[in-house]
């Protein structure tokens, strides 16, 4: 599972490796965006919520072998926008390690693309969502490609 977050959303890819390392994006009609709920602005209570939907995602889908999270990728500026990306970040490694399930985080470096080309390479590896196709649903999908290997 790749996954990305974001301070108004959580995108989520379920990638499946076949026997002959041939991948498919599972998520791809369904579920793949989940906004955080209108009116949330405490820090606390994002954080909750995730926490939840992700314990959620988890549990829906058991045969999770690995996560792979694709995080921020900051200049100086430490805005309050990149301190709760980042705290979202660290729900998601939280969550993982409490299911037992074996997590990595990458940049883009890691993931052999670029901002500006990750839904072309996302879209090339895998396939790309039926509704919502955007960067962070494109670094989801690319950030699981590349544990497919692992």
């Amino acid at each position: 599972m790749g996954i990305r977050t974001a301070p108004t959303q959580l995108r989520y890819a379920l990638i499946k490796v076949d026997d002959d390392n041939n991948c498919s994006l599972v998520n791809s009609n369904s579920e793949s965006l989940i906004k955080v709920p209108a009116g949330m602005d405490d820090f606390s209570e994002k954080l909750s919520w995730q926490k939840d939907e992700i314990d959620r995602i988890i549990r829906q889908n058991q045969d999770v072998e690995k996560i792979l999270l694709k995080i921020g990728e900051y200049g100086r500026s430490d805005t309050k926008s990149s301190r709760l990306a980042a705290y979202f970040d660290a729900v998601v490694i939280l969550a993982a390690k409490e299911a037992n399930i074996p997590i990595q985080t990458k940049v883009y470096n890691q993931l052999s693309t670029k901002r500006k080309q990750v839904k072309e390479h996302a879209e090339a590896r895998i396939g790309r969502t039926e509704k919502y196709w955007n960067e962070q649903i494109a670094d989801a999908i690319v950030a699981a490609w590349s544990g497919r290997h692992l």
